[in-house]
């Protein structure tokens, strides 16, 4: 596949001028999807106070359901659907999985303990590996590289819009729901928890939207595929253990086996050690899985498609600032997680108002920083190459004053206000990145690229920061606490994203292009 010819996307921006109309609609129904991918996700974090008292779980609990259980699954089977997405129709794939994480959403309402739910957001978290390599792929082979970064923020506000239509309609269900359940017309409809019917509630509307997805009308590509099952399995393979030891064999050989056993059983002994000293199974068999799959994925990738490793985890541009946006998304990610729950605990607030206020503000930040970011982006790269990662600069220098604010003045306005601005802040950079991955990349390796970005950036952050902070708050007994001994990560974040800017300016595309003819990549033009 390494030789396979793509042209889509960048040779669009030699011929400047109206962008067709099917782009657009590919961009509203993505970003639609995307907005309802994160309903689903961040719907979880409005409900905790009530699962947790309805199921009986701690903090620590509560941080693997928020992050863990949905990260490493979605991580995993994102590292197959990279390339699956570099190879089949992506609409066809993108329909799929809104379908499966919709349906598992709503499966969710009928948990009944820890291990219900739990299965449930993995459910989720699988069917949501598939829309980031799709969309972004598809995005940015539908619009020019002068209009890519706007594009990928207009997708980006889906995520952002959803985590607050998330806080309100979360907020709305455990406040009005034993009100109106008399009027469902179903007999038991008030036997059922409020956070039960909210997320019955937010998973349906995805499935008819699976419609929308299949008539978006996608470029055509070079890429070949000599039987599709044959490929899907293939690709599992690489990702799922026991498979994994199979593939790594198939493409590395025996050595290459050895190694991938070394590193499983470091891995195993790592998380055995840390699943007894914290008494947390769940979350270190499922975190070592995680760091298992990224290693895994790396290895494969060397053996087999030697210039996709090249310009992914095998360049140090790359790696670095997938890292530091990765701390950086630890960050935002467990504040984000952990608002709702702080709120209803520390001010005496309906939930409906914290849902409410925290949705608008929120939706409010947010989008004033996902698109000043990518305006920002696409204008300031075209005379420093270092802008986007000077954007991520700024956005987590941004974060750590408001979350002082938020967690040390306890009063629910001055609370609202940086809650506000860390919105800003904590998406100013999402758009300027996942452009600048993309173009890290060759064309035909887009998909691929944003799923080893995310693998990374997930299992990182959603996998480890809303865990650490509910651990924290658990030892302690102060989620303040908790949340505050995330902020030990900006100094280690900051520096990695220093040295990668000592490298960006290098990365042209003569030197891409270049390193990828090194090493095997079978060039036209």
């Amino acid at each position: 596949m390494a030789g396979d010819t793509q042209t889509v996307g960048d040779s669009a921006d030699t011929k400047p001028g109206a962008i067709p109309k099917a782009a657009w609609f590919a961009l509203f129904v993505l970003a639609i999807a995307n907005l309802l991918n994160y309903v689903d996700r961040q719907i979880v974090s409005i409900l905790a106070q009530s699962i947790k008292a309805d199921l009986r779980l701690d903090d620590a609990d509560l941080g693997f359901l928020l992050g863990t259980a949905f990260a490493v699954f979605y991580s995993v089977v994102g590292i197959a659907m990279g390339r699956i997405s570099d190879v089949l129709p992506r609409k066809k794939v993108m329909a799929f999985g809104l379908a499966l994480w919709s349906g598992m959403t709503a499966l969710g309402g009928f948990a009944t303990n820890f291990a219900t739910l739990g299965t449930a957001r993995i459910g989720v978290g699988v069917g949501e590996a598939v829309a980031n390599p799709c969309s972004q792929s598809l995005i940015a082979d539908l619009f020019p590289p002068r209009r890519r970064a706007l594009a990928l923020s207009i997708y980006l506000t889906g995520t952002f819009l959803g985590g607050a239509v998330a806080m309100m309609v979360g907020g709305w269900f455990l406040h009005s729901w034993t009100s109106i359940c008399a009027a469902v017309p179903i007999a038991a409809a008030c036997s059922v928890a409020p956070w039960k019917a909210a997320l019955i509630a937010v998973g349906l509307p995805g499935l008819p939207l699976v419609l929308a997805v299949l008539a978006i009308r996608e470029p055509a590509r070079a890429v070949k595929t000599a039987s599709t099952g044959r490929f899907i399995l293939g690709e599992f393979a690489t990702a799922l253990p026991p498979f994994t030891l199979l593939s790594v064999w198939r493409v590395g050989g025996s050595r290459g086996l050895r190694a991938n056993l070394m590193v499983a059983a470091g891995i195993a002994i790592v998380a055995t050690a840390l699943s007894l000293a914290t008494g947390d199974i769940a979350q270190w068999a499922s975190f070592g899985l995680g760091i298992y799959a990224v290693v895994t994925w790396g290895q494969i990738q060397s053996y087999r498609d030697k210039p996709l490793f090249k310009l992914t985890f095998g360049d140090p541009t790359f790696l670095l600032s997938t890292i530091a946006t990765a701390l950086i998304g630890c960050v935002g990610g467990a504040v984000s997680a952990w608002s709702a729950p702080y709120a209803m605990r520390i001010y005496t607030i309906p939930a409906y108002e914290i849902g409410l206020s925290l949705g608008v503000v929120q939706l409010a930040g947010s989008l004033v920083g996902v698109l000043v970011g990518g305006w920002a982006a696409d204008r300031w790269r075209q005379s420093e190459a270092r802008a986007p990662l000077a954007i991520a600069g700024f956005g987590i220098a941004g974060m750590l004053p408001c979350m002082l604010v938020m967690l040390l003045i306890v009063n629910f306005q001055a609370f609202l206000v940086a809650k506000f601005f860390l919105g800003i802040f904590a998406s100013l950079w999402s758009g300027a990145i996942a452009a600048m991955i993309q173009e890290l990349v060759l064309p035909r390796m887009r998909g691929s690229a944003t799923a080893s970005y995310s693998l990374v950036a997930v299992v990182v952050s959603s996998g480890t920061g809303p865990y650490w902070a509910g651990k924290m708050s658990t030892l302690t007994g102060s989620l303040t606490t908790g949340l505050l001994s995330m902020t030990v990560l900006v100094p280690i974040a900051v520096a990695l994203l220093w040295l990668a800017s000592r490298k960006l300016p290098f990365e042209t595309p003569a030197r891409r292009r270049e390193r990828a003819a090194e090493a095997g990549e079978v060039l036209e033009g």
